[in-house]
């Protein structure tokens, strides 16, 4: 049985992919940009530097990227404004399971820690983990293992001893790379060429994750 569990939040805890999508697109149309999903996949789960890098690789130097990314800041805010935080359905009946586990249970996201802090507490969430690790805390964001390595850390787990759920390809080899286990949480995607080996089981509802710890649990 596992030790800890480890949570990704955009697409994972939160609902907020697709509006991150949505928002991409918006701020894109206003620079004459087409961003599509398979622009998305490659970004999606990395820090600003790392996201930064891969835009760039794919649109050119010539776009600003700060700005686009702060007018996509821009568009969010105006949408959460207006019809709040999308939850993942069944992700708080989750994390009572785990706690009834006694299973520890940490964040790791890219996003920074003003924000992550500020979104789970809204959500009435951020008091079921025990750790909080976030993208401005890492030097190397994902699909580097340095963030996963360093919530086993707080934690006082090893690696093979953590589950890891994640949904974005930068993510799942984050998780993979540090040692742990990855359940992929199906949202935009649903597999990624390069992590199918990567990842010991799928969900697409948080029912599926009970019922996969339990069979692990019965071991």
């Amino acid at each position: 049985m596992y030790k800890a569990i480890i949570f990704d939040m955009d697409g994972v805890i939160l609902d907020t992919e697709k509006l991150l999508m949505k928002c991409w697109q918006e701020a894109g149309k206003e620079f004459n940009i087409c961003i599509e999903n398979k622009h998305l996949s490659k970004m999606r789960g990395g820090t600003i530097n790392v996201i930064k890098a891969i835009f760039e690789e794919m649109f050119g130097t010539d776009i600003d990227f700060h700005k686009i990314r702060q007018r996509r800041e821009h568009i969010k805010d105006e949408y959460i404004l207006k019809d709040g935080i999308p939850v993942k359905e069944g992700i708080e009946e989750f994390l009572k399971y785990i706690k009834n586990n006694n299973l520890k249970i940490a964040l790791a996201t890219s996003t920074i820690t003003d924000i992550a802090t500020k979104y789970l507490k809204e959500v009435d969430l951020y008091k079921y983990f025990d750790v909080v690790v976030c993208g401005d805390m890492i030097e190397n964001g994902k699909p580097s293992p340095d963030i996963y390595l360093q919530a086993c850390k707080k934690l006082g787990v090893e690696p093979k001893d953590a589950l890891v759920f994640e949904d974005s390809r930068n993510g799942i080899w984050a998780g993979y790379s540090a040692g742990c286990d990855v359940v992929m949480v199906i949202d935009i995607d649903d597999k990624y060429e390069d992590t199918e080996d990567k990842i010991v089981y799928k969900i697409n509802d948080y029912k599926q994750a009970i019922d996969f710890l339990q069979k692990v649990k019965e071991k």
